[in-house]
């Protein structure tokens, strides 16, 4: 089979890249051919690419040429379909199901929330709206859309663009039962709507690693207000000294400064260690070294890669019972679902497993089997060229 993938970045930024790009690794070693139409960076990987920077972009095909490189990338590459992922270009998509077949991951809520999140800021909660022209006024009490008005009206046309169009697509995959239930709101159709989970790229452990001789409790992800840190540093105030708190992400320059600040005013910033973005390797490296890892989200995450990779170190989870998360985190089998937003509930289930070390291996043994059960790649890549099966034309 021949796929046209299209996303707005071609590194590994975040979750969604990073099973992207192993797709379409695995993909290819199966013998289908696979390309990527991107927006910014530089492919890690040698593949059949090309940059256009108006995927990355609302509005307009910008510069004007990038329509006409598109169409002909698309004529001289000739692929059976294409698979949208995180792009922002209405106009993008209006071309692609103009001249093939093609389906969408909905790896966050773009095309569905203005703010593409489905968050309130200011009461750090899940907005349970359908998203419309409404939204512009809701903003002004809610704080999710931004205040600009024109701004604010460009992702409004976005959305309702969209929804125009999201009858054309073949089908639509959404990584939780969560993410998929915002699609079927919107009137789309079940037969043609797929949960399919991310699976976990990272080797399962054979059994869990050796509990740490140290404390350690471990936040691993983007630092953005709607993450959950906060809730991660008040968790690790509550903790007895001895627990450390170790947090790798994009934690250098004024976001780290601002997370050692925020430490200070709770007292424990001799608690913290803060780690850099690693490779995978260097991920797996942080994991074998902590007892738990905190998945604090607040806003509805689609699922949460690194949560699959925790427990296939046999790590237990802690995480908040938010958007997908139940899809993968097993309450009181791999770990512990809590609240949102409960700190106080972070540090009673740390400290029950810290003072449990036999709950803490199994609960690891646990998590391994789970992820080796339910989340392989080879499973999901059968169930992935399935679905793509059910986009192309019935053959006569």
């Amino acid at each position: 089979m021949n796929i046209l993938h299209i996303n707005t970045h071609s590194t590994r930024k975040g979750g969604a890249e990073v099973y992207l790009l192993d797709v379409i690794q695995r993909l290819t070693a199966r013998g289908h051919a696979c390309h990527l139409a991107y927006a910014q960076d530089r492919p890690e990987e040698l593949f059949s690419s090309i940059r256009l920077p108006s995927i990355g972009r609302t509005g307009d095909f910008s510069p004007a040429d990038d329509a006409h490189r598109l169409s002909e990338f698309i004529k001289t590459r000739d692929p059976d379909l294409i698979h949208l992922h995180g792009l922002w270009n209405l106009e993008v998509i209006k071309l692609c199901l103009s001249m093939k077949p093609c389906l969408m991951t909905t790896h966050d809520y773009r095309w569905l929330c203005p703010d593409s999140k489905f968050y309130w800021k200011r009461s750090q909660t899940e907005c349970p709206r359908i998203a419309g022209w409404s939204c512009a006024a809701m903003t002004l009490t809610k704080k999710c859309l931004t205040p600009r008005p024109l701004q604010a009206l460009r992702h409004l046309r976005r959305i309702n663009g969209f929804k125009k169009l999201l009858p054309q697509l073949k089908a639509v995959i959404s990584p939780s039962r969560a993410a998929a239930a915002r699609v079927k709101a919107e009137g789309y159709p079940e037969s043609n709507l797929h949960v399919l989970p991310y699976y976990c790229g990272m080797p399962s452990a054979k059994s869990p690693r050796p509990v740490p001789k140290s404390k350690r409790i471990c936040f691993i992800g983007r630092i953005a207000p709607y993450k959950g840190l906060e809730y991660f540093l008040k968790a690790l105030a509550a903790l007895p000294q001895d627990v450390e708190g170790w947090i790798m992400g994009d934690v250098t320059g004024a976001k780290g400064n601002q997370i050692t600040q925020d430490a200070q005013s709770l007292g424990c910033e001799q608690k913290i260690k803060l780690i850099p973005w690693g490779d995978q390797k260097g991920v797996e490296d942080v994991l074998k070294q902590v007892s738990i890892l905190v998945f604090p989200s607040i806003w509805p995450e689609t699922l949460g890669i690194i949560g699959l990779e925790a427990m296939a170190q046999g790590v237990p989870v802690i995480g908040c019972d938010i958007g997908g998360v139940r899809d993968w985190l097993k309450h009181e089998e791999t770990g512990f679902l809590c609240s949102p937003k409960s700190d106080r509930q972070i540090a009673e289930y740390a400290t029950r497993l810290f003072s449990n070390e036999s709950l803490m291996m199994s609960m690891g043994q646990q998590s391994i089997h789970h992820i080796s059960q339910h989340f392989q790649p080879e499973t999901h890549l059968g169930k992935l060229v399935e679905i793509y099966e059910s986009c192309l034309p019935t053959k006569s």
